[in-house]
């Protein structure tokens, strides 16, 4: 999928001199933001931006600053996948 912003001639090359790899810079905001808004998981986040695991995307968000979406659930799924890794204890 492409998206294309229109923006006047003058203000892409003022953009573009603070941002040489502007349309890379656009495509990660949009990434960062759907992931704010939970529409986006880190696995979602890898897939897209071509990482083996979510944990390149944690990475790639604790980055740029953005804290890691880490619910209750996802909290209980870890419990539930290291007790069948290593047994109850």
């Amino acid at each position: 999928m492409a998206i294309t912003i229109e923006l006047p001639t003058e203000i892409e090359q003022e953009l573009r001199r603070d941002t040489p790899n502007l349309d890379e810079s656009a495509r990660e905001q949009f990434l960062i933001c759907k992931y704010r808004e939970g529409k986006l998981s880190t696995g979602d986040i890898a897939e897209i931006l071509g990482f083996e695991t979510r944990h390149e995307a944690h990475r790639w968000l604790a980055e740029r600053g953005v804290p890691i979406n880490y619910s209750l659930a996802h909290l209980e799924e870890d419990r539930r996948n290291l007790e069948e890794l290593f047994g109850r204890k």
